[in-house]
């Protein structure tokens, strides 16, 4: 493979973990901001209604955005590594793309219902990205497989 491509599969493993980072920061100042009783735009979390439901919610999202970054991060760390044993696709990561399909559809669907924290009424509802993205995932993680099983067979190939 060319080192130009190398290269760029290098840059953009340490540019996931850096906006993977920034994603972190940015929803935990949001999680604190919740938890604290404040939201965006000056709103206030009600606690003292639907309490259960809300603290799921919350429970929810903190873990499945903890997970998706993680998956995100292990991700991109076993492309650094694949780089240095110079494999293409490393199937480490096979299982971590199936995982973070799951774990993006939960955050979604947590983050899309962000307005029960707001209102009295309890709507929950689901949105065409909660099942776009984590579906481009999933078919992301079936066409790596693919190729993993590929390039671990063509290894194996006398």
């Amino acid at each position: 493979m060319k080192q130009n491509t190398w290269i760029g599969i290098r840059i953009c493993s340490y540019a996931a973990i850096v906006f993977c980072i920034a994603w972190a920061v940015l929803y935990l100042s949001d999680f604190v901001s919740i938890l604290m009783g404040k939201g965006g735009l000056e709103r206030k979390v009600d606690w003292s209604q639907h309490t259960v439901l809300k603290i799921v919610f919350f429970v929810l999202d903190v873990i499945s955005l903890a997970i998706t970054i993680g998956l995100c991060v292990k991700s991109a760390i076993n492309f650094l590594k694949g780089i240095r044993e110079s494999m293409v696709f490393p199937q480490s990561n096979v299982k971590l793309f199936f995982w973070l399909a799951l774990a993006y559809f939960v955050h979604r669907f947590c983050w899309y219902n962000h307005p029960i924290y707001y209102h009295d009424e309890i709507i929950v509802g689901c949105g065409h990205s909660n099942f776009i993205i984590p579906f481009c995932i999933l078919f992301f993680a079936f066409m790596y497989k693919v190729a993993a099983d590929a390039v671990e067979e063509n290894n194996l190939t006398i």
